[in-house]
């Protein structure tokens, strides 16, 4: 008797927690899909497919896999890569095709080596430039779109327009959750409320009713029938000849490599928060292999790659996942709200998801340790002006070069700097950094 209603309780815990994290899921598919430049349904493509594999077959018990602010970040490059060379659709998109699949390859190769436990080699100061360049590259993109400067054509309708719609977008993510808990909505409701699905859903409805002549989303690839959705699969699949040559490889390469570096590092970042939280200990070959498989099923599908989610995964968590029926659940629950919901995806508004995506860019940025670095005065402490140069630096050169050349160049900086100046790393977490005054 006490099992089975503990098995019932359990079951019950796990619905729950998948369906609140499939709103955040299924909102930042599409946005991430538009960024990518395969439109939304490929980003929730990737949202449904992955979290089922990953949550099945993962190293980590509990988590939350799909698109990531910086995966996308770097999809986008392929893709505006492949559309910019290649004259023919078909093609371009085998090509993209292609090399979300040599990603999903090169995890799975990285799992079978055992390279998982290289992990704790990556310097947490290293990290943290990075995704801080992540995040800037991603306010950078969307700041491009608004006014369309560089390679991007500014978004269709009035300028002021869709900049006001963006910053209120930004701003009711945030403020949301202020008002309804200052409203005294109790927290077991209010957790049934996703500030991002609400703010979509409203400023869906305030856009749509006021009739504005603004830039709508595209779903891009769209499918009205299985039929359909097949062939396009074996018509975007890459089986021509020509790609499998050393000019197009060479091409592929570089951008499959920056992709498996980030889902090698997303997705292992994010399992090391996940142990902490449940003393448990992720089985991270395990993990890099279902990465692989689920971002090899999504490229397949035509959709975009992913890796964990830290913010879903730990979202999850907190919603009371007990086990992994919860991140499949995720993905269910998400294919759900993207079959139900995709015809009316086209209606919100383009700069809805760029107010969306800078909110993504800030959730990339680390404020922990410049806040930490403020108010514990670090100014005169030469170890911490050490940690902020190589933040910094690994910033500049994942902004202005490559990620592979910020994460590689920087770490073997860092730690030639250790040997020869005895430096030490920064901390994962600075919230429970104490105030220092030590002054060298």
């Amino acid at each position: 008797m006490n099992t089975s209603n503990k098995k019932e309780s359990t079951f019950v815990y796990d619905i729950i927690a998948g369906l609140t994290v499939s709103f955040a899921a299924l909102s930042l598919g599409a946005a991430f899909g538009t960024m990518s430049g395969r439109g939304a349904f490929a980003g929730m493509v990737g949202a449904a497919i992955i979290p089922i594999i990953t949550s099945i077959f993962g190293g980590t018990r509990l988590q939350a896999s799909g698109p990531t602010a910086p995966m996308t970040a770097v999809s986008a490059l392929v893709v505006a890569f492949a559309y910019e060379n290649f004259q023919d659709k078909i093609f371009a998109e085998q090509f993209i095709t292609l090399i979300f699949i040599m990603n999903a390859l090169f995890l799975i190769i990285l799992g079978i080596l055992k390279i998982g436990r290289f992990i704790q080699y990556v310097p947490q100061v290293i990290i943290l430039g990075f995704m801080n360049g992540i995040g800037l590259l991603i306010w950078f993109d969307q700041i491009k779109r608004l006014f369309g400067l560089g390679d991007k054509t500014q978004i269709n309708g009035s300028l002021t327009t869709n900049i006001i719609i963006a910053l209120l977008t930004l701003g009711a993510i945030y403020l949301i959750p202020i008002l309804l808990r200052k409203a005294g909505v109790p927290q077991k409701v209010r957790k049934f409320i996703p500030s991002m699905f609400l703010t979509i859903i409203l400023a869906t409805i305030v856009t749509s009713m006021m009739n504005l002549e603004i830039e709508h989303v595209s779903l891009g690839n769209t499918v009205s029938s299985f039929g359909e959705f097949w062939n396009t699969i074996m018509l975007y699949f890459p089986n021509n000849a020509q790609l499998i040559t050393s000019d197009i490889l060479i091409h592929a390469l570089p951008f499959a490599l920056q992709l498996t570096l980030l889902a090698y590092l997303d997705s292992l970042l994010t399992s090391l928060v996940i142990d902490n939280m449940t003393k448990e200990k992720t089985k991270q070959d395990k993990e890099l292999i279902a990465q692989g498989l689920a971002n090899g099923a999504s490229a397949i599908l035509q959709g975009i790659p992913g890796a964990q989610a830290t913010i879903r995964s730990v979202l999850l968590l907190k919603e009371g996942a007990k086990t992994r029926l919860a991140g499949v659940m995720v993905g269910i629950f998400t294919l759900f709200g993207f079959l139900v919901f995709s015809k009316y995806i086209v209606m919100i508004t383009s700069a809805v998801f760029v107010g969306v995506l800078f909110k993504a860019g800030l959730d990339v940025v680390d404020r922990d340790f410049m806040i930490a670095y403020y108010k514990n005065n670090w100014k005169y402490n030469k170890l911490r002006n050490i940690q902020l140069f190589f933040i910094v630096y690994s910033t500049l050169i994942t902004v202005f070069i490559d990620l592979n050349v910020a994460v590689v160049t920087g770490t073997i900086l860092f730690f030639v700097a250790k040997k020869y100046m005895g430096i030490t790393d920064a901390e994962d977490d600075f919230s429970n950094v104490e105030s220092e005054f030590i002054q060298d």
